[in-house]
């Protein structure tokens, strides 16, 4: 019985720090950010023409959106939603899969 505690608890840990997205920082991470302006103007922002405009607002209705519940159990912790470009529904639905492991993906409603 006590074995199953620590398995169950191990598990738990893996799954909320994989959902939080908890991954170690690389040691030029904050060197480069200094490099980079903290705010950008609106008018410094580069215009988008037409055609991208549509192409961005095409993908973003198109796109197939789930539901994803972590970790899978009965009481979820953490509720958010995954949306993915892809071909069909279930090579979307393996692309969410993949980015969250451990994790219950429904439809979004």
């Amino acid at each position: 019985m006590r074995a199953m505690s620590i398995l169950t608890t191990a598990g738990f840990l893996l799954a909320a720090s994989a959902a939080a997205g908890a991954a170690p920082i690389s040691n030029g991470g904050f060197s480069r950010a200094d490099s980079y302006p903290a705010i950008q103007l609106v008018q410094d922002k580069k215009d988008e023409t037409v055609k991208q405009k549509v192409k961005r607002i095409w993908r973003k209705f198109t796109a197939y959106k789930f539901d994803v519940a972590c970790p899978s159990f009965a009481l979820a912790l953490t509720r958010t939603t995954c949306t993915v470009n892809a071909k069909n529904r279930d090579v979307a639905r393996a692309k969410c899969q993949e980015e969250y492991l451990l994790c219950q993906i429904g439809n979004a409603k």
